[in-house]
């Protein structure tokens, strides 16, 4: 039986000080970036379907000069391989760190 490995994102509630900073400093984009990110795809999953791709997430990137390649990336390692993914695997993470701003 394989062994699974933790997604990144599920320890980042036990991070704090300098690990906390080393962690956002590696994120492919500005830690506010990304709770707009994910404020902008629940807005949108609000009132459509999910494609089952990153469609909201790729608009989001786009209209923000960001790095989509990266952000994929990162969403996809920590399980949000399309936006309603994003929502379940890591917004959850994501928000009880820094809030629900």
């Amino acid at each position: 039986m394989p062994i699974l490995r933790k997604r990144e994102i599920e320890n980042l509630e036990s991070l704090s000080g300098e690990l906390l900073q080393a962690y956002l400093d590696k994120l492919p984009a500005p830690a506010a970036n990304i709770s707009e990110l994910l404020d902008f795809i629940e807005d949108e999953l609000f009132e459509n379907h999910c494609s089952h791709t990153l469609k909201y997430t790729m608009n989001f990137v786009l209209n923000n000069g960001l790095d989509f390649a990266k952000i994929s990336s990162w969403l996809s390692a920590n399980g949000g391989s399309c936006d309603c993914k994003v929502m379940k695997d890591i917004a959850p993470y994501w928000r009880a760190k820094f809030g629900d701003d």
